[in-house]
């Protein structure tokens, strides 16, 4: 798996490494990023399918609140429209701030959605 990590991460970059571990990598050319990077790649790399799973809801769920965000959605408050567009910037985010997993069933898990806003 590492050499699919560091493949993924510097794609044809020379490096050593004794091949089992992230400690055990020296770069020939570039500095050796932080084990933070190395990690979250790893991440990426062993759930794809539960990225892929959040991706759709998330997309739903964009789609859903489309239409709060048109100009001509007849909102009481400018605060509604504030809200709704913080909402929608929450849900562009998750792909940066959460880890998603599955459960045994197939089931997302570890996403913390954002709160719909209240009419």
């Amino acid at each position: 798996m590492l050499a699919q990590v560091l493949e993924q991460m510097f794609p044809g970059e020379p490096y050593t490494s004794d091949g089992t571990t992230w400690e055990s990598v020296v770069f020939e050319n570039i500095a050796k990023p932080g084990d933070e990077a190395y990690e979250y790649e790893l991440y990426k790399l062993t759930n794809v399918e539960a990225i892929k799973k959040m991706r759709e809801e998330r997309n739903a769920l964009l789609d859903q609140s489309d239409k709060y965000v048109n100009i001509d959605y007849p909102h009481r408050l400018e605060l509604d429209i504030q809200n709704w567009k913080d909402y929608r910037r929450a849900l562009r985010d998750l792909p940066t701030t959460a880890r998603p997993t599955l459960d045994e069933d197939g089931n997302l898990k570890d996403v913390e959605w954002p709160s719909i806003p209240t009419a």
